[in-house]
């Protein structure tokens, strides 16, 4: 395999990137034909990625490397369930999570769709249940709180999604999720809860994460002490989402508690799965195959359309140029609607733990950048935090702006005017955010000057709802496959996130005062020594 910096079009990429960084953003959007010839319309988004610092020129040569790639048959690869996860030697086969029931797609000559379609009813008919108040606890009551215990993917996807359409949560169940092994995220959320009315999902991929089994062991604790240790008392209160069912059959778990989820999905990906069961149940599992339809709409357009017409194909490429050519290392997301504030956490996850690698999907140690390191927080709260740095920081940080036309429903607590004014005033500083990030104040001179010539995409939608939220989890997937497909790492795995697991059980041995074989290096010993110094003894 040829180096990919070696490449022809890596290296014009490189020749072409000492023009554009002489260029000014300020002069640049003026341009009406640019402005026209970077934005783009797909179903109720709006795409401007004209505050970019790239021209019609480099797009035509990112567009060479992709096409050098074989983007087009790799993306095709991808929702034909070909071996995309090197490492594990498995597809990565989220898209057929929201795919027609008619679509068909193989998995070591299995045709994986009505499996998902007998899974998907299987959550629907649960979360219906729940809602309907028709499933009932130990003691006859109806549930009315569930709790999701999770980590990583199991947690940050089903949690932002929730907290996203919070509107459309029109039911009586509350939803608590539970994800940090210190004991106060157990404490803070069970000492609002009654045992008698509240269901767990404990959901884990692999059934062996030891941060969800830890709180899953206590919970059941805290449920047996309250109700009792009759194992048809866990049944009622009790289900799992894993693709490991033995493993949860052996915790106790009976067939029917227990929602299946798969190896060829991977857990930041498995939003789309039974792994949202807590979301299902909270909006519905209409409002849910909404949020699927919205999905499968940009899933559609990813695999479709050209490559310079291709909005996740597009956000790829920038991100390649702004890391790999402009050396801009970081990448922020800034969501202007306070019920999006937990889609950066969540992009945190799906970005980082799929791009950063150091090694290519074939074993070798790789000589040029991989993802940006990604940060946000939600506007206008970010403006009074992080956009000092964003504005006049040292390193320049490209932003992608989120924002909404209309504000989400409400509940009648406000009047309906007061709403409309204020979420006026929240899409004017996003705008003027852009703006200011772009052409600076070059008029002010010294230390208060606004530099400018800062990049930014701002990704417009008719409002925050299933079909919209869909579409944004759908682009930043693909934008993230197409990162990993041009830069030949493998988005799928993570031993990084592995290596660190497999030290926990060495250590935890020296805390609990059983010393484990593991020789650890001295600065390590000293933390052990100082905990034990410092340990209350109970």
């Amino acid at each position: 395999m040829v180096d990919l910096t070696e490449s022809s079009q890596w290296k014009e990429l490189e020749e072409h990137c000492s023009s554009v960084r002489g260029l000014s953003l300020r002069e640049l959007i003026n341009d009406s034909k640019r402005v026209e010839s970077l934005s783009f319309e797909r179903d109720d988004l709006f795409f401007d990625f004209s505050k970019q610092h790239i021209t019609d020129e480099t797009l035509h040569l990112l567009n060479d490397l992709a096409s050098h790639a074989g983007l087009k048959e790799k993306i095709t690869g991808l929702f034909e369930g070909e071996i995309v996860n090197q490492s594990e030697k498995r597809p990565a086969l989220h898209t057929a999570l929201r795919m027609s029931p008619t679509a068909q797609v193989n998995v070591n000559g299995q045709d994986v769709i009505p499996l998902i379609q007998a899974a998907h009813e299987m959550a629907s008919d649960f979360a219906l249940r729940i809602r309907t108040k028709q499933w009932l606890g130990a003691t006859g009551q109806p549930i009315s709180s569930v709790v999701n215990i999770g980590i990583g993917g199991s947690h940050l996807g089903p949690y932002m999604a929730f907290k996203a359409l919070r509107p459309y949560c029109e039911n009586s169940i509350d939803c608590h999720f539970i994800s940090n092994l210190d004991p106060s995220d157990l404490e803070t959320n069970l000492s609002y809860l009654n045992p008698e009315t509240t269901l767990f999902i404990i959901n884990s991929k692999s059934f062996s994460t030891s941060e969800t089994l830890t709180n899953a062991e206590s919970a059941m604790e805290w449920i047996e002490k309250a109700l009792g240790t009759d194992p048809q008392i866990l049944r009622k209160h009790f289900v799992a989402v894993t693709a490991n069912s033995e493993k949860a059959e052996s915790y106790g778990f009976p067939s029917d508690n227990i929602f299946p989820i798969w190896d060829w999905v991977g857990g930041r990906f498995s939003i789309s799965s039974a792994t949202s069961l807590a979301v299902m149940i909270a909006i519905g599992p209409d409002n849910f195959k909404t949020l699927l339809d919205g999905c499968r709409k940009m899933d559609q357009h990813f695999e479709t359309a050209i490559l310079t017409e291709n909005i996740p194909v597009l956000m790829g490429l920038i991100s390649i140029w702004n890391r790999n050519f402009l050396g801009y290392h970081n990448q922020a997301v800034i969501p202007y609607a306070n019920d999006l504030a937990s889609f950066p956490a969540y992009l945190e996850q799906l970005e980082m733990e799929s791009s950063g690698k150091n090694v290519d999907s074939e074993g070798n140690l790789i000589n040029y950048e991989t993802g940006p390191a990604i940060l946000g927080g939600v506007g206008t709260n970010a403006q009074h935090a992080i956009f000092q740095f964003l504005h006049q920081g040292t390193s320049v940080i490209p932003v992608d702006f989120i924002a909404f036309a209309n504000p989400s429903p409400t509940r009648g607590g406000i009047e309906n005017d007061v709403v409309y004014r204020q979420h006026e005033a929240l899409v004017a500083n996003c705008f003027a955010q852009s703006q200011a990030l772009a052409i600076g104040k070059p008029e002010i001179k010294g230390p208060s000057s606004s530099v400018g010539n800062r990049p930014s995409s701002t990704i417009l939608a008719d409002r925050l709802d299933p079909f919209a939220l869909g579409q944004l989890i759908a682009l930043y997937e693909h934008k993230v496959f197409i990162i990993g497909a041009l830069l030949r790492i493998n988005s799928f795995d993570q031993w990084g996130v592995e290596l660190g697991k497999s030290l926990v059980d060495n250590v935890a041995s020296d805390l609990a005062g059983v010393p484990s074989s593991a020789a650890h290096d001295s600065s390590t010993r000293s933390l052990v020594t100082q905990y034990h110094m410092r340990k209350d003894v109970p």
